[in-house]
């Protein structure tokens, strides 16, 4: 059963704000995101996405953001996608090239899309941003971009790739869209500052937390990860207080924090629980 459509999906997608809007500090520029219009077109070019590669979170991301780009007027798509081999050897890969209208210049964009909670046991600043399932950090995102991903461009294995396209490096305008869901341990933990207090979602609990919550008369649902940018309001299979302990805990067998989707009276809620 599809719990949300790809259309939800993708509105999900577009609606996650970018982690370093408004902050002038950071050593990334931001993307600035288009108006993207729906369109018939576009919702066939969705329709399209359903297939094994991009079922994986990531893959996903990058097919929703280059239909946004594709049905944007300030931006056409060059090339996606771009691994840069020298010697039977891949160097790296550039997410996308595309030319900016407005400023009749071309862009280098990488994307990413991420899921963090807020950890307070780490030292302050963002390293407390963890994945929820500890496997990778905001800070370690960052490093990459920093020292591997954007210096991949200006190489000169990849003057190659660009001739063929009619690209100068030095011509090209690198950006970072970095669109991210954050989580808090609770109400009362706020966003460290330097990263978008909208991109918070909701919180994280331990499963004793969760499970000193008085929510047994309210369903619940964990969506697998390619519906994370959804809506819950979207999902019709719900399930009740019990079952849905038992395969919390199937799921911390194999160390995953599962993101959840919880339905009340009055609402609905989303959140982690995590394994550790």
């Amino acid at each position: 059963m599809e719990h949300c459509n790809i259309f939800q999906q993708f509105r999900g997608f577009l609606d996650t704000p970018d982690i370093f809007t408004g902050n002038p500090s950071w050593d990334f520029l931001s993307f600035q995101f288009p108006q993207v219009q729906i369109t018939e077109d576009l919702l066939k070019d969705l329709e399209k996405l359903d297939h094994p590669r991009n079922s994986v979170l990531g893959k996903r991301m990058e097919s929703f953001f280059e239909i946004a780009i594709q049905h944007s007027e300030r931006y056409e798509l060059l090339a996606s996608n771009i691994q840069i081999i020298a010697d039977k050897r891949t160097l790296g890969e550039l997410d996308f090239l595309i030319m900016d209208k407005e400023s009749s210049r071309p862009l280098h964009v990488e994307l990413v899309y991420k899921i963090y909670v807020f950890d307070a046991e780490f030292p302050p600043g963002n390293e407390r941003w963890i994945g929820p399932n500890r496997k990778d950090s905001f800070p370690e995102k960052t490093s990459k971009l920093k020292k591997r991903q954007f210096p991949l461009l200006f190489k000169e294995e990849t003057e190659t790739y660009l001739s063929k396209l009619g690209i100068n490096s030095a011509e090209v305008e690198q950006r970072l869209c970095f669109k991210a869901q954050l989580y808090l341990p609770n109400a009362e933990t706020k966003a460290e500052p330097g990263v978008n207090p909208e991109c918070v979602r909701g919180n994280w609990f331990s499963f004793s937390q969760f499970k000193e919550m008085d929510w047994q008369e309210n369903e619940f649902f964990c969506p697998k990860k390619k519906f994370w940018t959804c809506d819950p309001e979207y999902n019709s299979d719900w399930m009740g207080y019990s079952g849905f302990l038992q395969e919390v805990e199937n799921l911390f067998d194999r160390k995953k924090s599962p993101l959840v989707w919880m339905k009340t009276k009055t609402s609905y809620l989303r959140f982690f629980i995590v394994w550790w």
